[in-house]
């Protein structure tokens, strides 16, 4: 990878395949039409090459897909899209010039607890990327737990001197896509690292998984109004029966924010704040043939009482016709935020220099953490 300043602003990245394969595409969210899943690469001598223009604060992640599975392939279809993810995780490396890795979103979304180092996910970090190291500390034990058939992953702050949780109530965090927060993203450690630095609040982390693939997780997140009352009905209480808890912050990413902010906005009685992380609020053209479906919802009710934290990330801009005409995710979470504030919610607003990635994911979700539960 080849960075070379443009303007105050911007930087070009040249991504370099180093070696002479047949046909190499890239993934990252970077080109023209950022939702495509793959992006072909040019052949220059015995490499491949492709250069993008992005931010000088920007970060985000990439892969190189050798024989690429996506070209020309129908994406429509949810169960076809697993099938070529399979297909694509193969043949998906990471860059071995960047040592900045993240373990592949798409292995966790197929069940895979392990991956080939160089089939993780790149990270891209330009010159003025905001520092964090939160991500980079030793990991914290998480307990185990079984609801209705899903899995929960817990972490607790542990004191320190007596080597045991704090016996205290504190904020439950719900976090849905709960598979992909400790293996892809890290969060637990740096949640851990922040609280010891007293920079966040006590809090309960709970990670909801999935129970299903890509189809399942798609039923179940696009305001499903029973996974929002087995999430309030069952998981919160079942929660609250092993932990001393008090405030629940519901929250998620992609899909699993517009699960997160539905789940809150159908049962306020339950959830106390939303943390929306790069949010789904484009869809509800299979509702009623118009997209942001939720959002519409949201504009009609009486205000309820709930606080927010929204966020997305600014190279989120493609447009897909099948799911939401018109509308691109930067575009929905912009309106859900002003729709948000025109009803009197308290609201906080975000937009990340990154994409539809764990990258940036991880960090506009601590973010989210620090707004609610920074140390006061």
């Amino acid at each position: 990878m080849r960075i070379e300043e443009v303007d105050q602003h911007h930087v070009r990245v040249t991504f370099v395949w180093p070696r002479p394969d047949a046909q190499v595409s890239m993934r990252a969210q970077v080109f023209d039409d950022p939702n495509a899943l793959s992006h072909p690469m040019q052949r220059v001598g015995d490499e491949w090459q492709l250069s993008a223009i992005v931010r000088k604060d920007a970060v985000f992640t990439y892969q190189f897909i050798v024989d690429d599975p996506f070209l020309d392939a129908d994406t429509t279809d949810l169960n076809k899209l697993a099938q070529l993810m399979a297909e694509a995780r193969g043949r998906s490396f990471a860059d071995p010039a960047n040592p900045h890795r993240i373990f592949p979103q798409a292995a966790v979304i197929a069940g895979a607890t392990e991956a080939p180092p160089e089939n993780w996910d790149s990270v891209a970090i330009m010159p003025d990327a905001e520092p964090m190291d939160w991500f980079d500390g030793p990991a914290p034990n998480l307990t185990t737990h079984t609801c209705g058939g899903r899995q929960i992953t817990v972490y607790q702050p542990i004191h320190e001197e007596r080597d045991v949780p704090f016996c205290l109530t504190m904020p439950l965090v719900v976090l849905l896509d709960g598979e992909c927060w400790p293996r892809v993203a890290n969060l637990h450690t740096a949640i851990d690292t922040l609280i010891k630095r007293n920079e966040l609040g006590l809090a309960t982390v709970a990670f909801v998984h999935n129970t299903g693939g890509p189809a399942e997780r798609f039923a179940e997140q696009t305001c499903s109004e029973d996974f929002a009352n087995h999430l309030a009905d069952e998981i919160v209480p079942f929660l609250q029966n092993h932990y001393s808890t008090e405030e629940v912050i519901i929250g998620g990413d992609s899909l699993a924010g517009l699960a997160a902010t539905h789940a809150a906005f159908t049962r306020p009685d339950v959830f106390n704040a939303v943390i929306s992380t790069s949010g789904s609020h484009w869809w509800g053209k299979q509702v009623d043939g118009e997209p942001e479906w939720l959002t519409r919802q949201i504009a009609a009710a009486p205000k309820k009482p709930l606080r927010f934290w929204v966020d997305v990330g600014d190279l989120e801009t493609g447009v897909s016709d099948d799911y939401a005409p018109g509308v691109d995710q930067r575009a929905a979470n912009r309106h859900l935020r002003t729709v948000l504030q025109a009803k009197g919610y308290d609201v906080a607003y975000h937009e990340a220099p990154g994409g539809h990635d764990f990258a940036t994911f991880r960090r506009s979700t601590i973010k989210g953490l620090l707004h609610f539960l920074g140390a006061k």
